[in-house]
């Protein structure tokens, strides 16, 4: 269950209380000040991770998904396209429980996901394969917001 939209669009839906809890934070904080680092919220389960890097092209990219915990993405600058499947049917080649990552071998994506300006956002629900910071058109430097929601608390 992908979610992409943007930041201004947060209040015409209802929200899991834990994902709307993250957009609030980001909205209530200026993310852009904040530097490429780990994080604590106000709740033990959610944390946030700062990361500022460049684009490359997706061949140089991993397919990641993650078995307790959702991920919100939120852009800051930059661009990034994140490439997102269903795990179903494809296969995982390491799994490590500290990060809760799993490693899945290349695949085609379901959904390309632009983030393209300020508040973009990517939602990625456990068991959903994603692959993030691949050039948009071309490669540029991004800063985004990455919430990880534990399901497990």
């Amino acid at each position: 269950m992908m979610i992409s939209m943007n930041i201004r669009d947060i209040n015409d839906l209802s929200w899991n209380e834990d994902i709307k809890y993250c957009l609030d934070f980001f909205k209530n904080n200026d993310m852009a000040n904040f530097a490429p680092g780990d994080y604590e919220t106000d709740k033990a389960y959610v944390s946030l991770r700062i990361d500022e890097y460049e684009t490359q092209i997706a061949q140089d990219r991993y397919w990641q998904a993650h078995k307790n915990h959702i991920d919100v993405y939120i852009l800051i600058h930059g661009q990034e396209r994140i490439d997102v499947k269903n795990i179903e049917g494809l296969k995982m080649y390491h799994y490590d429980r500290s990060g809760d990552t799993m490693m899945i071998e290349e695949t085609r994506p379901n959904n390309i996901n632009l983030l393209t300006k300020y508040g973009d956002i990517v939602i990625c629900y456990p068991k959903e394969a994603h692959k993030t910071g691949i050039h948009v058109e071309l490669q540029n430097k991004f800063k985004v917001a990455l919430f990880k929601i534990d399901i497990n608390r």
